[in-house]
């Protein structure tokens, strides 16, 4: 879809934008490429909507969970940058975002970093595949 495409569709972006990422809805981030066509999207943790995946949000779940679940259906790049903040999962073309990952310190009813607060996709070859 082209930008204007993503606009007549869902409407006017939130206000944040830049030349390649605008923010819809409160916490759906589109990142367009050169030609102004999608090119990656990110679902921010939100109560306007849920990233669902077979049946589960994975905002919802705690990340170790949400790790797990995916991993039913695909195996995370554990070469990936940004271990435990990020995971990616090329063959599916998705990744899990934190800010934070809690350490053994982190108070008990702190929630920072349990969970994880985006859920990005892209097309076919945004995430490149395992080697092995």
């Amino acid at each position: 879809m082209t930008r204007a495409d993503v606009r007549q569709l869902i409407g006017p972006h939130d206000g944040d934008a830049d030349e390649e990422r605008e923010w819809y809805l409160e916490g759906l981030a589109i990142d367009f490429d050169a030609a102004g066509k999608v090119a990656f999207i990110e679902i921010a943790e939100s109560e306007n909507f849920r990233a669902l995946l077979d049946g589960e949000c994975l905002h919802e779940l705690d990340a170790d969970s949400a790790v797990a679940h995916v991993e039913k259906l695909a195996p995370y790049d554990t070469s990936a940058p940004e271990p435990g903040y990020t995971y990616v999962f090329p063959t599916l073309q998705l990744s899990l975002w934190r800010s934070v990952v809690p350490d053994a310190s982190q108070d008990s009813d702190d929630p920072s970093g349990r969970t994880f607060e985006a859920v990005g996709v892209g097309p076919s070859g945004y995430f490149p595949e395992i080697a092995g």
